[in-house]
């Protein structure tokens, strides 16, 4: 928690600098907070146009704290002590291990490599393919397709939704298959997980000579999850949307069928916590705009670049269901029974955010009581999810938004991407068996 917190008042304190913007003027501290915890939280949410406000010297600090923010305060820590040759002290161990969420000491700063290799190779490759598509097809001289690549494959991969386009984002590319499909697949790529992609390069390397069926039987139950919640959610979300918004003139209803697809799947990638947009999201119907919420909210993978409730979270409150249905004592999935502590901090996690999201969203209301621009219930709803998935959406409020609304939003992001989880630890809420050997005397009660 500290650690967020101090790259973020750093990242603030720089963009405060005359030397940030492009006119030479200083920002507000505020505003620059606001920009700095977006950027060092993943979320994308701006109160001015990036390509237009902030210098290069602005939009290199936006990167590194968009990079540093997706890898993690004890990622960043391990390649520093990496680099200065010194020791990784069994406690960093220990919290690199929680970090992760893996289930063993061994292997820490390993996988802390792997990371590393993981995040730098799809940006690289991306920053190289979409530089050629953006020279290709925005008429960018050769300096800004290359600096457009490698700021867009950063911000995708992230899962943070800064752009250095306009304040149209990627309005303008909506019919253009090759930015949106590499687009795409760097933010479904850094929403899958860390741990997901390592397991995955595993089985290619260890199991070449076995059928495709067999090594993906042999993934773990944590990747099994992950993998099938993403694909159920990109799919529904995709025909959600075209659903809703097939003749919507003001979205996707002027495009062909199959540009209506490909926008409507963006929409879908999108909302999962990237914050890139290809088509108006004020212009949205309300029922693509809650359900967009919903999806931001969920959000992308544990030990991923992305923030939200999480798809494994989603899965196991799934599984949960489906067990009781069945009428099932054990919560089972995939040929495998999850334990009872897992789905206790599932349903934590889903309580938690829900509470956040609604709280949030009342005090908004009142905060923005009398905002200039026009806003109702479900553009407020639709702000406060976008900033507690840290997807970095809106339908045209962030850069109206009245002080007390930027510091309500500066908490959601916050709190959206450290989790539930980690403050409640962080505070102290120790999350551990009794250990006591006692045990209150049981009662039932009506449920239901």
């Amino acid at each position: 928690m500290i650690g967020f917190a101090i790259m973020i008042l750093i990242g603030a304190l720089l963009l405060t600098l005359p030397i940030a913007t492009a006119s030479g003027e200083s920002t507000s501290f505020l505003d620059a907070l606001f920009t700095a915890t977006s950027a060092n939280c993943v979320t994308g949410l701006v109160l001015v146009n990036t390509v237009d406000y902030w210098s290069i010297f602005g939009k290199i600090v936006i990167l590194l704290l968009i990079e540093c923010g997706a890898l993690g305060f004890m990622t960043i820590l391990t390649l520093v002590l990496m680099l200065v040759r010194k020791n990784i002290s069994l406690k960093n161990r220990l919290v690199i291990q929680a970090s992760f969420n893996q289930n063993s000491i061994g292997g820490m700063v390993r996988l802390v490599k792997r990371v590393v290799i993981i995040t730098l190779s799809f940006q690289a490759v991306g920053a190289l393919l979409l530089a050629i598509s953006f020279y290709a097809s925005a008429d960018m001289a050769v300096p800004e397709a290359i600096f457009n690549g490698i700021f867009h494959s950063i911000s995708a991969f992230c899962n943070a939704g800064f752009d250095n386009i306009g304040a149209q984002s990627l309005m303008p590319f909506v019919t253009n298959p090759a930015i949106n499909f590499l687009i795409m697949a760097l933010i479904i790529s850094g929403g899958l997980g860390f741990t997901v992609w390592i397991e995955i390069f595993e089985k290619i390397r260890n199991r070449k000579h076995q059928s495709l069926r067999l090594r993906i039987n042999h993934l773990s139950l944590h990747a099994k999850i992950a993998i099938s919640v993403t694909a159920v959610l990109l799919i529904g979300g995709m025909l959600i949307f075209m659903l809703f918004e097939w003749n919507n003139p003001g979205t996707i209803g002027n495009l062909s069928a199959p540009e209506k697809i490909q926008a409507s799947l963006f929409q879908s990638v999108a909302v999962r916590t990237a914050g890139f947009f290809s088509i108006d999201q004020g212009a949205l119907t309300d029922v693509s705009k809650f359900f967009s919420s919903l999806l931001m909210l969920i959000g992308g993978s544990p030990v991923s670049t992305a923030g939200g409730i999480k798809t494994v979270t989603i899965g196991v409150i799934f599984f949960t269901m489906l067990s009781v249905i069945r009428g099932r004592n054990r919560i089972e999935a995939f040929g495998r029974t999850i334990p009872f502590e897992i789905m206790q901090k599932a349903l934590m996690i889903v309580s938690a955010f829900l509470i956040m999201v609604l709280s949030a969203t009342f005090i908004l209301h009142f905060a923005e009581a009398n905002n200039p621009i026009s806003n109702n219930f479900i553009d407020l709803f639709y702000e406060v999810c976008s900033a507690s998935g840290t997807v970095g959406l809106t339908t045209g409020l962030t850069p109206a938004l009245s002080p007390l609304g930027k510091i309500i939003i500066i908490f959601c992001m916050y709190f959206g991407r450290l989790s539930p989880i980690t403050i409640a630890v962080g505070l102290s809420l120790k999350l551990h068996n009794n250990m006591d050997g006692t045990t209150l005397p049981e009662e039932k009660v009506f449920i239901g």
